[in-house]
Parts: C-alpha cells; structure tokens; sequence
C-alpha cells in the first residue's frame, strides 16, 4: 500500500530522474527540457561560473558577478532539507528531500513523501547512481545520463554550481548593466541564450533570472525570495522556478528547511538484492 502513494503506475520511468532533475535546479540558473549548453561551454568538472577573463567584462558587471561569488555558501560537508512542490503534465508531487553533501566529491539525496522514501540518488563526478524504491530497482549511469534524460549536458561542478546559486548560460562579455530606479539588472543575447538577472536594492541579492533559448523556443523564470543569514552568508530559502516548452509548463516551488556544516558524514547507498539493476 506505502507504495501506491507514490503514484507508481504512470510514471516509472519519470519520477526518479524529474525529482533529480528538480533538485539540481533548485538553485540555480537552467533550462531542465531541452537546454544544452552553446558550443563554446565548458564541459569538464572544472568549468567556472563566469568564463570571460575579467578584463573584457563591464566593470559594473564584473563587481554584481564578484558580489554572487563573495555570497556563496563555504563548506566541505553539509547537510539539507528542503520541502518542494512539482507540477508538470506528468507528474504533480509534493515530497521532502534530505542532502548530505561533499564539496567536489559527491551529493546524496533521499526524497521521500509523507515520511516514506521512494528515492535515493549518489551523484559524483563520473556517475550518477538512482535507487528506485517505487519501481524495485537500480539505475547506474554515468554522468552524461542527465543530457541522455533532459538534453542537458552538466558536470558534476556545473550541479554544484546550480545548488549554490552560481550562474550558467550567461555571457558575461556580452552583459550590459543597467541601474534602475528600484533594482539593477544584467541582460547577456549570446549566441544561443538571452539572460536576464534582476538584483533587489538596496540590499543587491539576487531576486530573478529569466532565460531564453533562441534556437529552441524556450524559457525560465526563477525567483529568489526570504533570504535568510545561512553559514555566515546571505542565502534565498525560498525558490520558484517556471519552465515553459513546446507549450507545456513545469514549475517547482522550493523551500529550504534546514541548511548545517557537518562532518564525516556517511553516504549509504546499499542495493537490495531483489533489485532490477539498469546500466
């Protein structure tokens, strides 16, 4: 019965990979459908937020852009909660999900609803490694499973940089900074994305990012509210993120619970044996 709650029927192959995918945008700046980075991305584990030699940028830019990485979270280990709420043509879920996190190494998710696990999920640099509990089995892939899911090509920094909130699909040669009268806002028309980011005022912490996929006819929209003080530094526990494709809509509604350092944390990712294993 437990798993009759997790609305099995419909959709096995959707759930696990849509919850993993609504995780690694909590905090950051993408497109989970069909975006894929333009041609000149960087794909390796070591690809920075902002690309551009600092030289080329806009000095205005350039300070708003030091201002997000001065703000971000310091840590070597830590540990989440955060409770959410997806809507989408296939699946409308609200459910629970505790992260235990390694800097650079791995991120561990367990989603549950009602205080029932239905999926765990070991992300690190080379592979990403989903139990299904709903549907009885293992999934092994490598990381390129994200792109082969959601025709978005992620390395494990670029995960990284979404749930810290660091910024992707943004241009930074090509932003123009404009100060207005109530807030200040960035926009960058590469190549293939056109990026809008708003910062509040007085206080210039991040309030929304808007992006559009020229080639594909898509877009985002993600809110950042209730910033709170979280490890020393100004945190949004709040997230609303809007996607719009092909006439579809999914949005996902995210509220941190809990954010803490820890230490010599345990990642447990034991396999029943009854599993089907999927590779």
């Amino acid at each position: 019965m437990d798993k009759l709650r997790f609305k099995k029927s419909a959709h096995k192959t959707r759930f696990p990979i849509l919850i993993l995918l609504a995780i690694t945008i909590i905090s950051g700046c993408h497109h989970t459908k069909k975006i894929k980075k333009s041609d000149t991305s960087q794909t390796t584990t070591t690809t920075p937020t902002v690309t551009t030699p600092i030289s080329t940028v806009d000095a205005n830019v350039q300070q708003m852009l030091t201002s997000l990485k001065k703000n971000e979270l310091e840590f070597k280990e830590l540990t989440a909660k955060l409770k959410t709420k997806v809507s989408s043509p296939e699946l409308n879920q609200s459910f629970t999900t505790n992260i235990r996190w390694k800097k650079g190494e791995k991120i561990w998710l367990s989603m549950s609803i009602i205080g029932i696990e239905g999926a765990r999920v070991l992300i690190t640099k080379d592979s990403i490694k989903i139990m299904d509990k709903i549907n009885d089995r293992y999934i092994l892939k490598p990381i390129s499973y994200i792109k082969q899911k959601a025709l978005i090509d992620l390395s494990f920094t670029d995960i990284e940089n979404l749930l810290l909130g660091n910024l992707l699909f943004f241009d930074a040669s090509k932003a123009k900074y404009a100060n207005n009268a109530s807030n200040i806002s960035m926009s960058s028309d590469g190549a293939r994305f056109l990026t809008n980011v708003v910062f509040n005022k007085p206080s210039n912490f991040l309030s929304s990012i808007f992006v559009t996929d020229k080639q594909q006819n898509q877009t985002l929209t993600s809110a950042y509210n209730n910033y709170q003080t979280t490890l020393n530094k100004q945190f949004p526990l709040d997230r609303l993120l809007t996607i719009k494709s092909a006439g579809q809509t999914f949005q996902m509604d995210a509220k941190f619970q809990s954010i803490n350092i820890a230490q010599g944390l345990e990642y447990p990712f034991s396999i029943n044996p009854k599993y089907t294993i999927e590779k």
